[in-house]
């Protein structure tokens, strides 16, 4: 089954991972960004973090297949990806096949004050007024 997720949290994959390093600098992660000093490591860092929270939560019951890396949209202010599960139904009936997904990842914490809107809360949010992410099937049958 494919699906698909959209967060108004900067989840740029950057590569980064681990703590700062200075015999690694200059380097350029792997969105393309420069990091010449500490705070734009952790700044990466942080970038790579909420992604790996994302997949960590989409992991909890099954493994992922065909993840693609999230992209940013046109107007810098929702990032989107898509990926495969190797079960139909793992994260909720055909009523609402991402039920369980959304209950999984409601009010999990994500870092702010990269490039997403600064106005955020320092969660998800799966429903309501506020919901800053949001999944969707593709395929029922791939």
């Amino acid at each position: 089954m494919r699906f698909m997720c959209q967060t108004l949290f900067d989840i740029t994959a950057t590569g980064v991972t681990g703590h700062f390093k200075s015999s690694r600098i200059p380097f350029t992660d792997n969105a393309g960004q420069q990091i010449l000093d500490t705070d734009q490591w952790n700044r990466s860092r942080n970038q790579q973090r909420n992604w790996e929270t994302i997949t960590q939560i989409l992991s909890l019951r099954t493994q992922l297949f065909l993840l693609t890396d999230p992209i940013c949209d046109q107007s810098g202010t929702r990032w989107m990806f898509e990926f495969e599960t190797e079960s139909d139904g793992i994260y909720g009936p055909n009523s609402d096949p991402v039920q369980v997904l959304r209950d999984d990842a409601n009010a999990v914490p994500m870092l702010l004050d990269l490039d997403n809107a600064p106005d955020l809360d320092p969660y998800l949010i799966t429903v309501g007024p506020r919901q800053n992410i949001w999944f969707a099937p593709i395929s029922i049958n791939s």
